[in-house]
């Protein structure tokens, strides 16, 4: 499906109601924009991580490094530390980073519409630090076996 639609004095389209619908997307969603060879493709956060970290997860895979593992790491060390001890390469490094920063942005939204949708909108920095901990100590229980 092909749609035109014109940029804007600040860079900013709209994306064509009939696509939002079909993709679900809404007033507030955050979506990245990926660079491939022909042309731009919009991806929401999600899809966006989930591709990177199995793109990953398979170089990692022929090196006998897990996924899982790293992750892990990552949540105990830190991401630089458990990329360094786990021999990641820089574009390794940088799509596992790339991935973990979309994950937690879509959190820090999710947080945010929930709030919103309870009247609670009004959560303080402190507040949102609080709930992103839960949902990594939640991730991080989920991967031991």
């Amino acid at each position: 499906m092909y749609t035109a639609v014109r940029i804007q004095e600040k860079g900013q389209v709209t994306i064509p109601t009939n696509i939002r619908r079909k993709f679900s997307l809404k007033k507030g969603d955050l979506v990245t924009f990926v660079a491939t060879d022909s042309g731009i493709v919009i991806k929401s956060l999600d899809q966006a991580a989930d591709e990177l970290l199995a793109g990953l997860q398979d170089k990692l895979d022929k090196r006998g490094i897990s996924l899982n593992a790293l992750m892990e790491r990552s949540v105990q060390k830190g991401g630089d530390a458990a990329a360094s001890e786990l021999g990641l390469s820089a574009a390794e490094k940088e799509s596992f980073m790339q991935a973990m920063f979309f994950r937690l942005q879509a959190a820090v939204t999710a947080i945010q519409d929930d709030a919103k949708r309870k009247g609670t909108d009004k959560l303080t920095e402190e507040e949102i630090e609080v709930e992103v901990q839960a949902a990594r100590r939640e991730m991080r229980n989920a991967h031991r076996p």
